[in-house]
């Protein structure tokens, strides 16, 4: 891939247009170019500090509200020309390869493709579940002051607790500060929200000027469309791990989610051609073992439609 492809690559990637194979081919590139996750561009050290510091501040006012807030007229100006820093679109390809975190330690860069589940253990002893076609980032050893990862995909955390150290996840516009806890993220490109959902502990969640603070069994949901971050429940929360044994538990979703976590977890392709079943709201549950046949079989019943595989894609009319 020459420059000018990759540039647009990641301008489609930024607006969150990229398909699972585009995603793919941009995860191949960054790793021959020993680069990290897109879409951070950074002039100089200074600015980017100045980005991280108040990310940092809005997540701890969440987590400690008893501790003074600053002025947020002073707050909302700075994260206002930190936005502008982020989303800086003049700044060319070839800047990437200036683009550092500077960490003290090197970084560490895994992704997981679709079809599969891994798990790490992080340089803390925590533990991370990549979901399919999901990459994470990490320094090799946590010195700095804080445990800091990037995250572009979906990943369940059990996080060591360590109170003079937070462990903060990057996923987009969305940060995410813990101490210890139990919580899942979902931040693919291809999905309209980003979803933090918390299982024990307590999590703190950023996006813009906006912050949420989530206990166990309540989640949060940010749309980077509108900009809007929903604070929820979770009904039960040990559907959240599932997908880590294997199991596919869908819960009130559309059909046309259903099918793009199936496109992932299956390594397939798959086309709804009849618009009117696209938006079915539909509860299933399905273990590990269950071929994507049955599992397209069951839910076309549902839904009163039917499946046909050709060349490589499953088309559902």
């Amino acid at each position: 891939m020459d420059k000018e492809q990759a540039q647009q690559l990641i301008t489609k990637y930024k607006k969150g247009l990229c398909n699972e194979q585009e995603i793919e081919i941009l995860n191949q590139w960054m790793d021959e170019q020993g680069l990290d996750q897109p879409g951070y561009y950074f002039k100089s050290d200074e600015q980017e500090n100045v980005l991280k510091e108040n990310i940092r501040s809005q997540i701890k006012s969440s987590l400690f509200p008893e501790r003074k807030k600053r002025d947020p007229i002073h707050l909302q100006t700075w994260l206002k020309v930190a936005a502008v820093l982020l989303l800086a679109g003049t700044i060319g390809i070839w800047s990437w390869n200036n683009y550092n975190h500077k960490p003290t330690e090197p970084y560490t860069s895994i992704y997981n493709p679709a079809g599969q589940l891994k798990t790490v253990i992080l340089p803390d002893g925590s533990k991370v579940y990549l979901n399919a076609a999901t990459r994470i980032s990490f320094p090799s050893k946590f010195t700095a002051a804080n445990r800091e990862v990037t995250l572009m995909g979906e990943a369940y955390f059990e996080v060591v607790h360590n109170p003079e150290k937070p462990f903060l996840i990057y996923t987009g516009k969305v940060q995410t500060q813990v101490l210890g806890t139990s919580f899942n993220v979902k931040a693919y490109t291809n999905e309209p929200k980003i979803t933090v959902a918390v299982v024990s502990g307590k999590v703190g969640v950023v996006a813009g000027h906006l912050s949420a603070l989530l206990t166990p069994n309540q989640k949060a949901d940010y749309n980077p469309t509108n900009g809007a971050l929903l604070k929820g429940t979770i009904t039960d929360a040990s559907v959240l791990k599932a997908w880590t044994e294997g199991q596919l538990i869908f819960r009130d979703q559309a059909f046309n989610e259903i099918t793009r976590t199936l496109i992932r977890r299956y390594n397939t392709h798959i086309i709804i051609q009849n618009d009117r079943i696209a938006g079915s709201i539909l509860n299933a549950h399905f273990d590990k073992n269950e071929s994507l046949e049955n599992v397209l079989s069951v839910l076309c019943t549902y839904v009163g439609a039917r499946y046909k595989y050709e060349g490589t894609t499953y088309l559902i009319r």
